[in-house]
């Protein structure tokens, strides 16, 4: 079975929204961008609008299509399909809204790299947000 979701890099000068994920069967205590599966006959981009209000109590406009990326999940070993999004405008200010997360931070690139955090969404992360010299 393939899960599919809409994620989103939430993004604000020069840096990345993320949270740690509270979930013990699905990506565990990973650090993750925002997003989720989506429903019967959804788009992929009304998803990820869906998606950032339920958790982050945002509502998003303009999100701007990346591509599409797989992996495996470490917990489950499910297969995932990601619908990748770059987010940059939004009403609201992001904060905990559900039980999806425990904490969220605002990181900068290079300290991004360093996390728990799926390896296609760090490689998204350096080719969007320039690091510092």
């Amino acid at each position: 079975m393939i899960h599919v979701t809409s994620t989103g890099l939430v993004v604000r000068d020069g840096r990345v929204l993320l949270g740690r994920r509270t979930s013990t069967t699905r990506f565990a205590g990973m650090w993750d961008a925002f997003g989720g599966h989506l429903v019967p006959c959804e788009e992929p981009a009304v998803a990820l609008a869906r998606e950032l209000e339920e958790e982050l109590a945002i509502r998003v406009s303009g999100p701007r299509f990346l591509g599409i990326y797989e992996d495996v999940d470490p917990t489950s070993k499910d297969l995932f399909r990601h619908y990748l999004f770059l987010v940059t405008q939004w009403e609201g200010e992001p904060r905990i809204a559900n039980e999806e997360h425990s904490e969220i931070r605002w990181f900068p690139p290079a300290e991004a790299a360093g996390l728990d955090l799926a390896a296609s969404l760090k490689d998204a992360i350096r080719r969007l947000l320039p690091t510092k010299p």
